[in-house]
């Protein structure tokens, strides 16, 4: 499998960097080489070299380039080509384990000075890129963890909603807006844009990350949430206009 994302100058030439995986590293995530320095119109093509779920995505790039950001490869010998036709500085990281310190430069000709760059916020949707698991191995995700957002929007067709959350570093997860699944039962008709709420979030066995639970920040738990023996008091305050009593109209997830 291979992607292709081609600049509007010719190719000259192409290099590799390789996404790595190395459980006997002391660190485990990295390109390779992590810094390269190529010539405008020259493309590089990122390789993961094994089956592990890595992209590649611009931190900074200098003004008037485009941020890159490449679909999560996942299978061994999966790549994805970018031609780079502006010259500077190109940072960039691969979002599942950036926390973990997976990070590259690009040197396009001549670098850039500090007031020549620019950065910029993306938009990620982490539940379907999922994210790698390791077992024991300090570096990796956890399969389950809570995380503190603000609601831009819902999506009840599709089971999502999104928001921009803290970092999470149960899931080496910087702070990013994104979409987010939801599971099964979890209502959302009651949430609101701009609405600030705590989550729990869990890696199902298709390897996506899913909200499984909804706090609202003042405390108040999404009553349809709430199971046999579990904390969860009912608030009237929760109630709205033709809900069906328990708070919420029974959408189902």
């Amino acid at each position: 499998m291979s992607f292709t994302a081609v600049g509007s100058q010719a190719m000259a030439k192409e290099y590799t960097v390789k996404m790595v995986t190395n459980l006997d590293a002391e660190q485990v995530y990295y390109f390779e080489p992590a810094e390269l320095t190529i010539q405008p119109g020259d493309t590089i093509k990122w390789v993961n070299v094994q089956e592990d779920m890595h992209n590649a995505m611009a931190d900074a790039v200098p003004k008037g380039a485009e941020f890159f950001e490449s679909p999560m490869l996942e299978e061994e010998g999966a790549s994805w080509s970018y031609t780079f036709n502006t010259a500077g500085t190109y940072s960039y990281h691969c979002h599942p384990h950036a926390a973990a310190g997976m990070k590259g430069m690009i040197t396009v000709g001549a670098p850039s000075a500090p007031e020549e760059m620019q950065g910029g916020a993306h938009n990620h949707d982490h539940g379907a890129h999922g994210h790698s698991n390791h077992g024991d191995n300090k570096a990796s995700a956890s399969k389950s963890a809570m995380g503190t957002g603000v609601i831009h929007s819902v999506d009840l067709a599709n089971n999502k909603i999104n928001l921009s959350h803290e970092p999470i570093p149960a899931l080496s997860w910087p702070e990013m807006t994104m979409d987010l699944d939801v599971a099964e039962g979890v209502d959302l008709k009651a949430l609101a844009p701009d609405e600030k709420i705590k989550f729990h979030i869990e890696l199902d066995d298709d390897k996506v990350y899913r909200i499984t639970k909804i706090m609202k920040s003042n405390g108040q738990h999404d009553p349809k949430q709430c199971k046999p023996g579990m904390d969860c008091p009912m608030h009237e305050g929760m109630k709205h206009g033709g809900d069906n009593g328990d708070g919420h109209g029974g959408h189902d997830h």
